[in-house]
Parts: C-alpha cells; sequence; structure tokens
C-alpha cells in the first residue's frame, strides 16, 4: 500500500485502481483512524490519507488497520509482526 511507502494514500487513485469505493470498503479502517488523526499523527479527508512527520514513525501502526488477515486471524491467537 502506498501509506507505507510514500506515508500517503491517494483516496481517488485508490477508487480508480481497485475498482471499489474506498469510503464503503474500509469504513471499519476509517473509524479506527480517527485517534491517529486527533493526535495529529494523519491528515485525512476524502481525498487522501497523510502522515505527518510524526506519523512517518509510527506508519506501521498506521496501515495495520487496513490489514484484514491480522483481524481475521485474532480469534485464533496466532502472532503476526508487533510494534512498540
Amino acid at each position: 500500500m502506498k501509506l507505507m511507502s510514500n506515508f500517503k494514500l491517494d483516496i481517488k487513485r485508490f477508487d480508480k485502481q481497485f475498482g471499489v469505493e474506498f469510503s464503503r470498503y474500509f469504513a471499519d479502517a476509517i473509524i479506527t483512524l480517527k485517534p491517529f488523526v486527533e493526535n495529529g499523527l494523519i491528515i485525512m479527508d476524502e481525498s487522501k490519507i497523510e502522515c505527518s512527520q510524526t506519523g512517518t514513525l509510527l506508519v506501521k501502526n498506521i496501515a495495520m488497520v487496513f490489514d484484514t488477515y491480522k483481524y481475521q486471524h485474532s480469534v485464533s491467537k496466532k502472532t503476526f509482526s508487533k510494534t512498540v
């Protein structure tokens, strides 16, 4: 995902590239991102998600909200990569 490599994601481009409506497909993730916005770690609007300078240090934590595989297996107690 562009968020991990470029510290920003163009939502309109994502919609076109993958043929889905980002805001619907990731509705739960968008809600989960609100604390990151409130703490100044990301700037988010209907067209983009962008990490602040401090947010770039926590980009893995931010991007993890989009990891559906992680959440599907959280019940089974499997461990995936962790962050500090």
